[in-house]
This record gives structure tokens, C-alpha cells and sequence, in this order.
């Protein structure tokens, strides 16, 4: 398979947007308001929600609204279908039965990672600019004059 710029591109940042977020579980069976979270979606929540959320869908990203033992209110982000569609929502809250929602984990922005993906992206950028010559450190090319007799 040919990989071209604009996969090399994608793939880098896919790369660089992980290395910004950490993934842990969650420390409490029912999460706190405003906890950002990725869950999968059961076989059981793929029939319950497949009228609020499409049908086949995967796994769920969303900050939690409210939660209790017998369910989960989400701001919907993205939900990923099994056809390899991710599909982006803008926050609409969807009330999840709790048997809907299996292996939830916490979603946290990580700034030390953060900074390490810019330091390597702008060092990267520096290096391929240096080379190619876009800037400095190049040779001069025109003869210096004679000295004078």
C-alpha cells in the first residue's frame, strides 16, 4: 500500500491528538458530573439506543450531565459506528440505561504530554525547514571581491 502526504499527515495527527488525552478507569462505578469518559456500547445498547444514537454503534464519548446506578446522562462528542464511521455530536444530551454502557474509562487532558507532542513538532518542523533550506545556514554563492592592489 502507497502511502501519500495527505495519509502521512493524517497519521501524524492522529498521533499527535493521542498523545494530548490519558485514558484510566474510572475510579468510581458511577461517575461525577463533568467527567469527560469513553464507554463501549453493549450488544443490549445497541438495540435500547439505536433510535437516539444510530444503529450499530460502538463506543461513546461524552462528558457526564448526571449518573446514578440505573443510568448515565451524556453530552454526546463522537460515537463510532461498526462500519469505521466516527461521528462528531455537538454536546446533545442522551440518557444512557446503565446496562447500555460497558468498560468506561476517564478521559483527561494530559499538559505534560501536550508539551512534549510541541517541543517534537516544532524541533521536526525546524530540522525540515533547516534542511530544505527555508532559512539560514545556507552557502553563500557569490565570490567575495578582489582585494585591492
Amino acid at each position: 500500500m502507497r502511502l501519500t502526504v495527505a495519509h502521512l499527515f493524517a497519521l501524524g495527527s492522529v498521533c499527535l491528538l493521542a498523545a494530548c488525552f490519558t485514558q484510566t478507569p474510572l475510579a468510581t462505578p458511577i461517575p461525577a458530573p463533568e467527567t469527560r469518559i469513553v464507554a463501549v456500547v453493549t450488544d443490549t445498547g445497541v438495540l435500547a439506543m439505536g433510535n437516539a444514537i444510530g444503529s450499530g454503534a460502538t463506543e461513546v464519548e461524552g462528558i457526564v450531565a448526571g449518573a446514578d446506578a440505573t443510568s448515565w446522562d451524556l453530552r454526546l462528542l463522537r460515537v463510532d459506528y461498526r462500519n469505521g464511521q466516527s461521528v462528531a455530536w455537538n454536546r446533545e444530551q442522551v440518557r444512557f440505561p446503565r446496562s447500555a454502557l460497558s468498560q468506561a474509562t476517564e478521559r483527561r487532558f494530559s499538559k505534560g504530554r501536550s508539551w512534549i507532542m510541541a517541543g517534537l513538532l516544532t524541533s521536526t518542523a525546524f530540522l525540515a525547514a533547516r534542511f530544505l533550506g527555508v532559512f539560514g545556514g545556507g552557502e553563500n554563492t557569490e565570490k567575495p571581491p578582489p582585494p585591492p592592489n
